[in-house]
């Protein structure tokens, strides 16, 4: 996110506001959910202008639409949006700092659900994405 604040482009927002928006329509599906998820965090990879980046998110895909399924399924309450509109507000305003601390709380908070779901057993997976 640091990146991404640094050197996103206009299109790059686009593509963010987007999956936000997704993310917002999901109403409870799970599999939207992990949709719009996996395209914001897609589109903050590619916003870093670092191509190994962008190629790393073809690693954490897989993992990160499982996470998502599995939150979404059991925690259908919880709204994903506030936490990734700051990330996006934070890069929108190329304030690096602020990016990195946003997308902190959000891979902490994404860690916690995961845990809570599987009564830890994702721990090592959320500390292995940075959560």
């Amino acid at each position: 996110a640091r990146h991404a604040a640094a050197r996103r482009s206009e299109r790059d927002l686009v593509a963010l506001e987007e999956a936000l928006a997704a993310m917002g329509r999901t109403r409870g599906d799970a599999e939207m959910a992990a949709g719009a998820d996996t395209a914001f965090h897609r589109a903050l990879f590619r916003a870093t202008g670092n191509d190994l980046l962008a190629r790393f998110d073809l690693l954490l895909e897989p993992g990160l639409r499982e996470r998502d399924r599995l939150v979404h399924t059991h925690r259908q309450g919880d709204d994903p949006v506030p936490s990734h509109r700051a990330v996006l507000d934070a890069v929108r305003d190329a304030d690096p700092e602020r990016a990195h601390a946003a997308m902190t709380e959000l891979l902490e908070k994404a860690g916690a659900d995961a845990e809570a779901v599987t009564g830890g057993a994702a721990t090592g997976a959320a500390a292995a994405h940075g959560g």
